[in-house]
């Protein structure tokens, strides 16, 4: 089943319970391969330092660097972290792909001004 078929909700339940779409270790691991690759490769930053970025590519990538990136934050800015994962699955899920959280955070802040008219 494709994550995008997946309520939102669900999503986010995933990340904070730790829940992955696989039980298959093997699996997990090649996509890890196959994800840290794509995140290097994605990853920027002026300072030499490397923020995470999400990898929406497949379902285990995707759960694998929401984790990486949430892990990232501060605890009291992951519930904030994951309202805005949330509403941008709901609207605009193709925007997550290469975003780091202080991109999702400004993200998810814009959303809900433009949604809630202010």
């Amino acid at each position: 089943m494709s994550i995008w078929k997946l309520p939102a909700a669900m999503i986010v339940v995933a990340l904070v319970t730790g829940c992955g779409p696989s039980d298959n270790p093997s699996a997990d691991a090649s996509a890890d391969v196959a994800s840290d690759n794509a995140a290097s490769a994605d990853q920027a930053g002026s300072s030499g330092r490397s923020a995470p970025v999400l990898d929406t590519r497949t379902e285990v990538s995707l759960q694998e660097s929401l984790g990486r990136v949430r892990s990232s934050l501060p605890e009291e800015r992951r519930i904030e972290f994951d309202q805005s994962v949330k509403l941008i699955m709901d609207v605009a899920p193709q925007r997550l792909q290469g975003m780091t959280a202080e991109q999702v955070l400004a993200a998810g802040r814009e959303l809900h001004q433009r949604i809630n008219g202010g």
